[in-house]
This record gives C-alpha cells, sequence and structure tokens, in this order.
C-alpha cells in the first residue's frame, strides 16, 4: 500500500488560527461590540472576516476568527449590538433592514491647488435609506 503524501493533512490541520475577539487596550472582551461579518476569502470552514470595536476605548479592530468566537459575543446577554453588516445585509434589532427610498446626493468642494484660483469640484452619488421597524434609519451608496 502506497504511503500517503506529505502534503494531504485533514482539513482541519489547514485552519488559520483562531483568535479570541479581544481588546488589547482594555485586555478584556467585556466591552466588544461586532460590526461586521463577512465571508473569507479563500473559502475557510466555519471561518469569518468580523470587525469589532471595543465601546469603552472605541478602538476598531478586525480579524479572522472562528464563526464560534463570534457568535460568543453578539449572544451575549444584556450586550446590546447596535447596527450589524452581515454579509450583504444591515441587521437592526435583530432583523435585516429594508431599502425605504433611493436617493441621489451632490456634494460640493471647493479646492485651492496652490497659487491659482480655488477650483469647485462636486460628485454625484446615489444612495439607499434603509430602515428597520424600530424608526431606526441610515444611508449607504449604492
Amino acid at each position: 500500500m502506497p504511503a500517503q503524501p506529505a502534503s494531504r493533512v485533514p482539513d482541519e490541520a489547514h485552519q488559520p488560527p483562531d483568535e479570541p475577539l479581544w481588546c488589547s487596550r482594555c485586555d478584556s472582551d467585556q466591552f466588544l461590540r461586532v460590526n461586521s461579518i463577512q465571508s473569507h476569502y479563500p473559502p475557510a470552514p466555519n471561518m469569518v472576516n468580523v470587525s469589532y470595536e471595543c465601546a469603552a476605548c472605541r478602538y476598531i479592530y478586525s480579524q479572522l476568527a472562528s464563526v464560534q468566537k463570534v457568535a460568543i459575543i453578539v449572544n451575549r446577554p444584556g450586550s446590546p449590538q447596535g447596527m450589524l453588516k452581515f454579509g450583504g445585509q444591515y441587521l437592526h434589532c435583530g432583523e435585516p433592514m429594508k431599502t425605504r427610498s433611493c436617493e441621489l446626493r451632490r456634494i460640493e468642494a471647493t479646492l485651492a491647488l496652490g497659487k491659482g484660483q480655488p477650483q469647485s469640484y462636486e460628485v454625484h452619488l446615489n444612495t439607499r435609506i434603509l430602515g428597520c421597524k424600530c424608526g431606526f434609519r441610515m444611508e449607504i451608496p449604492d
């Protein structure tokens, strides 16, 4: 019977390191809030890219973590999460927000570069206004 090649290792051995979600400034996970959960590329079983912040010191983190470690923070009792981006959905009050309307926004700025005359620049941006049942609304680029 031929021996297996050395490169053939069970999937678990190829998993990236799974660090806990932790605030290095507060040396705690007590005040953490998850802001965004995105799929990891290349795909890794039960692993996601997570962005989170510490409500105490307002420091923001981003890392690769297991779904289980993220769930510990998200499902902590008495811990309000606010708005969460999960994949392509924005969640508030535990439910996906719905598009209420679309807008075309105009942003204008005047810049003076060097000794020349100030020039006016403008950008037009399509946005969506999202809302949830509690009345919370937010506007995002479309």
